[in-house]
């Protein structure tokens, strides 16, 4: 039976490796799942944004090397469908499926990354990349008990604490002080037209049969001149074939000379 002094030591042991794990830090309302904490502080972030952020060939792009840092994680919230469209009697905002991580390179900020989980493979993954780096500024000091709300319509980024909204990134909204929430109606955003791929295909099959239509038309045209123009020609094609003409011109019966 293993003795209390060492049964204790080993609880020491435990607590002190639990508590000595990396943990990244989190600011603003909402939960961060241990997945995306994962992702963000254990290099699957920095490996996704070098991958399709970072440069290319051409030099550009940004080079996400082994100083690149993420800052704290941040629960995105956005106007709820109400708000969006004037109702200001419920609530404001939604809890997204999004996260908003501040980026530095160099103990340099350079943009923002946002963070989704990808329903299908219920994985956390880099969803988008904003290169602002006045952003990754802003979202870096989110309060601990503010919602961060991404106004998409005006391309804004707000702090909501006691029902007041701080702008951090004003974008179009015109706000650039802090405002009552009532007071604030955003505009909904653009929607973003999706691939016209079945519009495509129908048009495609239109003049796929236009020309198809017109080369039967053309066809049944010309078929008739060509047998019309070879005729002739195949009667006499071949020497045999003009000895029998001349044959049958021969001995044909005179024609009676026509009475005077």
């Amino acid at each position: 039976m293993r003795s209390a002094p060492r049964s204790f030591a080993a609880l020491l042991l435990a607590l002190a490796t639990v508590f000595a794990a990396p943990v990244a830090a989190s600011a603003s309302e909402g939960s961060v799942p241990p997945e995306v904490t994962a992702y963000v502080t254990g290099g699957g972030l920095r490996d996704r944004l070098d991958a399709v952020y970072g440069k290319n060939a051409a030099g550009d792009g940004i080079d996400f090397d082994d100083t690149t840092t993420p800052g704290p994680i941040s629960r995105v919230f956005r106007w709820t469908d109400a708000r969006l469209s004037g109702d200001t009697d419920g609530n404001a905002t939604r809890m997204a499926n999004e996260w908003a991580v501040p980026v530095s390179v160099g103990e340099q900020p350079v943009g923002v990354a946002i963070v989704w989980i990808n329903l299908d493979t219920e994985l956390p993954e880099l969803a988008e990349f904003d290169a602002d780096a006045d952003a990754a500024t802003a979202l870096a000091a989110v309060p601990d008990a503010a919602r961060l709300v991404r106004d998409l319509g005006s391309h804004a980024w707000f702090a909501l604490a006691d029902d007041t909204l701080t702008p951090l990134v004003a974008g179009s909204s015109g706000v650039t002080a802090p405002v009552p929430v009532a007071d604030y109606l955003p505009v909904a955003p653009t929607p973003t037209p999706e691939p016209g791929a079945s519009d495509a295909g129908f048009g495609i099959a239109i003049t796929a049969a236009v020309v198809l239509f017109l080369v039967i038309l053309a066809a049944l045209f010309l078929l008739p001149r060509v047998r019309g123009w070879r005729t002739p020609t195949e009667a006499t094609s071949s020497p045999q074939a003009a000895d029998e003409a001349a044959a049958a011109s021969e001995f044909a019966r005179p024609e009676p000379d026509p009475e005077v």
